[in-house]
């Protein structure tokens, strides 16, 4: 950023607008990254990092729907809620990635069609995040019924690595629930591996 609060040009996070007012300072002490799409319409990674210097980094990788406006320097209140249960868990690195990886904070604004919703760096991206992670946590919610492929798509490349996969629970779909609305104490439970 700039002294004004602009983002440079050449930062690819401001070439699109995800709508989301709501911008959260990262805590002290962690250090923010994220991975965005040349035009600036899709992030395919965000990571935080308090790992104390000297130690190996606890990673654990949440798997949401889609992303909104975090990015390297702020947070949103997702992201936030999220860094905040790893901690709770003693993880020192968060991971995040998305089912779909357009940005946008309401999910009336996710283009309808699919293909344009997830680009195809997403699902690499989501495999390399796995695979260096101790665990994935998937809190993706109620996804509407055209992006099911791009779901089962998702759960089965991540179920390859074979990482342990964990939710916050499981919405009468079978669908891995949300965590901004769930109480900080929420525990994790085991989330069914299809076959």
């Amino acid at each position: 950023m700039d002294i004004s609060g602009n983002a440079p040009a050449s930062d690819p996070s401001s070439l699109h607008d995800p709508g989301g007012k709501v911008r959260l300072k990262l805590p002290d002490g962690v250090i923010g990254g994220a991975t965005f799409s040349a035009c600036g319409r899709y992030r395919q990674s965000l990571s935080r990092d308090w790992t104390p210097e000297g130690q190996m980094p606890r990673q654990i990788l949440f798997v949401g729907m889609n992303p909104s406006v975090a990015g390297a320097e702020v947070s949103d209140p997702t992201c936030h809620r999220e860094l905040g249960f790893a901690q709770r868990w003693g993880y020192t690195r968060y991971l995040k990635g998305n089912m779909l990886d357009w940005r946008a904070t309401s999910p009336k604004d996710i283009p309808a069609d699919p293909a344009v919703a997830c680009s195809p760096a997403n699902i690499p991206a989501l495999v390399d995040m796995t695979k260096t992670s101790e665990i994935v946590v998937l809190a993706y919610g109620k996804l509407h019924q055209r992006f099911q492929p791009i779901v089962r798509e998702v759960l089965d490349a991540i179920q390859m690595t074979g990482r342990p996969l964990y939710c916050l629970g499981l919405n009468k779909d079978g669908s891995a629930k949300h965590p901004l609305y769930l109480r900080k104490d929420t525990d994790l439970i085991d989330f069914p591996r299809s076959n």
